[in-house]
């Protein structure tokens, strides 16, 4: 692909620039990840390693330091990054095991718990027809597709893992009218605290775009959690809300200069408009 060949030169050119324009505010940056099979735990374990390098890891719980106005060690021109996943795949644990615990990393996995309930061929029905959006039909889904147990999900919280909320059924908030908002945003956090035994202050939006989110539901949002991460590409500094906080997908079958060029900020940005957008929502 084009941008995999452009990365290294773009990469390049944006360190150099950077040399010049001296040094910049301190930023948390998200990483965000989706299933995570096995044959991608070696890039992974690259991704962590470039990533701890470059400007560090912190846990979910510095994050929220950082957030709340307490630094959480960033320094000027630094972006340490926060891991998260979304969905709550079973591969998130395999690669909590294999992989987060060599490296010491802490992350933020975000689950829905009403599609943690269903059972065998309904969960992947529920896969493909809502974090797929009906994209997939279940008979498409790899055949170890599945999503975590509560058992599994209470070992990445004993492990130090943080869990966050998705939605009770990762549907698009933008559509949904007032009732089925709120069963959907106040309801999963009600299931999360009675499973795991404490409320999380931890939402992500399903889909995270732009036109996946609503000012009704931020404002729902709002009433239920301390922080609402998007699917927008961006850095969270001192002036980003807390409500419109910025992720950066990660695509662990891409090069690596590509993905240190996510990393590092160098498609922000293309992401200004919908950046614009969010916080206009807010």
């Amino acid at each position: 692909m084009l941008r995999y060949r452009l990365a290294r030169p773009w990469l390049t050119g944006l360190r150099a620039w950077r040399r010049i324009g001296g040094a910049r505010p301190p930023a948390l940056r998200i990483l965000l990840l989706h299933d995570v099979p096995e044959h991608h735990f070696d890039a992974l374990d690259r991704l962590l390693g470039t990533v701890k390098r470059q400007g560090g890891l912190v846990t979910p719980g510095e994050a929220e330091a950082w957030l709340a106005g307490d630094g959480g060690g960033a320094q000027e021109g630094g972006s340490p990054c926060l891991l998260t996943f979304d969905d709550g795949f079973a591969s998130n644990h395999a690669a909590a095991e294999a992989v987060l615990s060599r490296h010491g990393v802490k992350a933020l996995f975000f689950v829905c718990p009403g599609l943690i309930e269903l059972d065998g061929e309904a969960q992947r029905q529920a896969i493909a027809a809502h974090i797929f959006d009906g994209r997939l039909g279940a008979a498409d889904l790899p055949g170890a597709a599945r999503l975590m147990s509560w058992r599994e999900i209470g070992a990445l919280k004993a492990m130090g893992h943080a869990i966050g909320a998705h939605s009770m059924t990762h549907r698009r908030l933008s559509r949904l009218p007032g009732d089925e908002l709120c069963r959907e945003v106040r309801g999963c956090n009600e299931v999360l605290a009675a499973r795991l035994g404490e409320p999380t202050p931890w939402f992500a939006y399903p889909f995270g775009s732009i036109d996946s989110i609503s000012a009704a539901a931020l404002a729902v949002i709002a009433t239920e959690y301390r922080f609402c991460r998007s699917g927008i590409r961006g850095p969270n500094i001192e002036t980003t809300d807390r409500r419109a906080l910025r992720a950066d997908q990660i695509d662990l079958a891409a090069p690596g200069d590509y993905l240190s060029l996510v990393v590092e900020g160098g498609l922000d940005w293309r992401y200004a408009a919908p950046r614009r957008r969010l916080d206009t929502l807010i």
